[in-house]
C-alpha cells in the first residue's frame, strides 16, 4: 500500500509516495511559492501529485499533508500560517480533494515530523519526547507516555512562538521575541549577516565556523539562546528526549547538539536535565513526507482512513 506525502515549509515544498514501511519511494522538491494567495502555491501542489503519480506508475491510497502552521484536523482546515501568506480559515482539505479526487488529510508539519520519528526513525525507543523542526521557523510536536498531545483545541505544540527575549524582534505570529525569530535556520543565517556582514546558508555558517572566529562567535550566540530555551522545555516537560528535525541538524548539526549538551550543563535544575538525550533526525529530511504519508494509514492497520 503506498500513500502519499506533502511537507510544505516556509523554504522547500517536497512531495513524495511512501510505503507502509515507512520507506520514501520518490520524491520531488521545489521552492515554495511565495506568492500573496494560496491559488500558486495549490497549482504547484497539484502538479507535483500528479508528476509523482506519474513516475511511480502505481495506485495511490490517499494524499497527507504536513503544513507549517496552525491546523484543524478535523476539519481540514488551515487555520493561522505565520510564514507563508495568504492562508487564514483556508479549506485546504476540500480544496485539494476537488482538484486531485484523492482523499486527503493535513496536519500540522511538525506533529508530521514527529509521527514519522516515533514510528520509522530515532524516538522509537522513546516515551516522552519533544521533536522541533528547524527551517524557516520552528515547529514542535510533544509526546507524553507515547501519545501525541493535542490540546484543547488540537494547536498543541507551537513552541516556536513562545516568548524568548520580552520585546524582542517581532515575528510574523504577529507576537515579539519568539523563539524562532532566534534559534530557526533562517535566524542563524539573518544572525551571521549582522556580525559577519555577508549571506551565508545555516550549513555555510556551520562549516565556516571551524575556521572563521566571527562565524564562530555567531555560533556561540545562536547556542547561547537555543539552551535558554531548551533548559526551559526540560523544565517544563521533563522529556526524556529532544529530537531535533530538519536540514540544519541533518546536514552538520552535530557541532550544535554537542555544545549544547555543555551549555545546558550550567542552567539550573540539573535533576531534569540528567540524561536527556538530544538527537539528530534519522530519516534525513524525510520525516516530514513520511509523517505526512501516514496520516492516511491507520496506527494498527494497512487500512486507508475514510475520507470525511
Amino acid at each position: 500500500m503506498i500513500a502519499m506525502g506533502i511537507d510544505v515549509g516556509g523554504t522547500n515544498l517536497r512531495v513524495g509516495a511512501v510505503n507502509s514501511e515507512g520507506e520514501l519511494l520518490l520524491s520531488l522538491r521545489v521552492p515554495t511559492p511565495q506568492s500573496t494567495t494560496p491559488d500558486l502555491l495549490i497549482s504547484t501542489v497539484c502538479d507535483l501529485v500528479n508528476k509523482v503519480q506519474i513516475e511511480l506508475n502505481a495506485p495511490i491510497t490517499g494524499l497527507g499533508l504536513g503544513w507549517p502552521g496552525a491546523v484543524n484536523r478535523k476539519q481540514g482546515l488551515v487555520l493561522q500560517t505565520p510564514n507563508i501568506s495568504g492562508f487564514k480559515d483556508f479549506p485546504l482539505n476540500k480544496t485539494l480533494e476537488d482538484k486531485l479526487k484523492i482523499p486527503t488529510e493535513i496536519e500540522n508539519d511538525a506533529k508530521c515530523a514527529g509521527l514519522a520519528e516515533q514510528k520509522f526513525g530515532v524516538a522509537k525507543n522513546f516515551k516522552d519526547f519533544l521533536l522541533l523542526t528547524f527551517g524557516t521557523g520552528i515547529g514542535g510536536v510533544i509526546f507524553a507516555n507515547s501519545e501525541l498531545v493535542q490540546g484543547r483545541s488540537g494547536l498543541a505544540g507551537e513552541i516556536g512562538h513562545f516568548t524568548l527575549h520580552p520585546n524582542g524582534i517581532p515575528c510574523s505570529c504577529g507576537g515579539r521575541g519568539c523563539f524562532e525569530q532566534y534559534a530557526s535556520a533562517k535566524a542563524l543565517e539573518r544572525r551571521a549577516q549582522q556580525m559577519i556582514g555577508k549571506t551565508y546558508s545555516a550549513r555555510e555558517i556551520l562549516d565556516l565556523a571551524l575556521t572563521n572566529q566571527e562565524a564562530k562567535n555567531c555560533i556561540i550566540e545562536y547556542i547561547s539562546d537555543l539552551a535558554l530555551a531548551l533548559g526551559s522545555l526540560i523544565n517544563i516537560f521533563n522529556s526524556e528526549a529532544i529530537v531535533f528535525s530538519g536540514g540544519l541538524f541533518t546536514t552538520g548539526g552535530s557541532l550544535i547538539l554537542s555544545e549544547l549538551n555543555e551549555a545546558l550543563k550550567v542552567q539550573g535544575f540539573q535533576t531534569l536535565k540528567k540524561d536527556v538525550h538530544l538527537v539528530a533526525s534519522s530519516l534525513e529530511g524525510k520525516a516530514g513526507i513520511i509523517g505526512a504519508a501516514s496520516l492516511m494509514l491507520r496506527a494498527d492497520s494497512d487500512q486507508v482512513k475514510p475520507l470525511k
